[in-house]
């Protein structure tokens, strides 16, 4: 085990992005780094990350978490993250910080893993005010709140926006109520709107084509259309996001969203169910979101399909620059 990692500058973190480079986190600490400016240690998955680690020596570490990314249970995520910070200061980012509208089981076992981590860690990140609350209930505090922000979409070459679409973007799984929106398009269908399509701009999540399966069944059972774009590339972002005529991110239950940064850098104002963590971002940019209580989906669905206006305002700008600043101040306040 060398004594440093050659370049790497006193005072910051190396960034241990862990995982696909496709998955949201792991985009994430790859972004995040390179906003800061401080060293990038790229893992394709947690089995490389011992080896990874013995060849950078015993400096301090910053991981952005999702318990699986870094273990195959929350407690195997846990004893991860224990066992790295035994031998190097480690700083940590939770995302997906757990909450009781995931269910009371997995709740539970997720909270006691990240507990754990908290414990390991000389620092605590989270990406909003909810996350910190949610991690107060759980006797863990955040450090430091450093918001998503909104990424930077070059403007597409051609637009040509649909006519009567729904999309949902992002990975694909029930937390974004995908069945939720199918639901809805399929009420329209079936009162005379077969002309709508439900567009699910992304892949499904892990464990979960099932579930994106039945939801482009039951839309196609009632007559409509509906379609799985697979994940969007980079340069097709800004296009894909500006066709479809209503964006929806109906989350069922949310702490923090990249996806909603993202619609807004493409000028949508995406439909979203009324929450804490969504009047939060509303605070932050106002005016990008269109709330709803969800009592009648279908109906504000309608009412948006005849008048898209609603749905477009001017993308704000990026944050990237912001997110760089709070992290390297966060970090010379932990290895001061």
């Amino acid at each position: 085990m060398t004594a440093a990692w050659p370049g790497a500058p006193r005072g910051v973190p190396v960034t241990i992005a862990l995982g696909p480079p496709e998955h949201g986190v792991t985009r994430f600490a790859v972004d995040s780094a390179r906003a800061a400016g401080t060293p990038l240690l790229e893992v394709p998955d947690v089995t490389a990350l011992p080896a990874a680690l013995a060849d950078i020596g015993p400096v301090p570490v910053h991981l952005h978490l999702t318990d699986p990314l870094f273990g195959a249970t929350p407690d195997e995520a846990a004893t991860t993250v224990e066992e790295l910070a035994a031998g190097r200061p480690v700083g940590v980012t939770l995302h997906d910080v757990p909450q009781p509208a995931e269910g009371a089981e997995r709740c539970r076992r997720r909270t006691d893993a990240y507990q754990r981590i908290a414990r390991a860690a000389g620092l605590v990140v989270v990406s909003s005010e909810h996350e910190r609350r949610l991690c107060a209930d759980a006797g863990i505090t955040a450090d430091a709140v450093i918001g998503l922000p909104v990424p930077e979409l070059a403007p597409p070459a051609d637009l040509t926006p649909d006519t009567r679409s729904v999309g949902v973007f992002g990975f694909l799984h029930p937390g974004k109520a995908v069945d939720v929106v199918a639901e809805a398009v399929a009420a329209l269908a079936a009162q005379g709107g077969t002309d709508v399509t439900l567009r699910l701009l992304g892949a499904p999540a892990d464990g979960h084509d099932d579930y994106v399966r039945d939801a482009l069944d039951t839309v196609r059972a009632a007559g409509g259309r509906a379609e799985l774009t697979g994940r969007v590339d980079d340069e097709d972002l800004a296009r894909v996001l500006g066709e479809v005529t209503v964006p929806v991110a109906l989350f069922r239950n949310v702490s923090a969203s990249g996806s909603l940064g993202t619609w807004a850098a493409a000028g949508r104002r995406p439909l979203v169910r009324d929450s804490d963590y969504i009047r939060e971002m509303e605070r932050q940019r106002p005016r990008s979101l269109l709330i709803t209580d969800g009592a009648d989906l279908a109906h504000d669905l309608r009412r948006l399909l005849d008048d898209p206006a609603p749905t477009r305002f001017a993308p704000p700008p990026p944050g990237w620059d912001d997110v760089g600043r709070e992290y390297r101040a966060a970090w010379t306040r932990w290895l001061a």
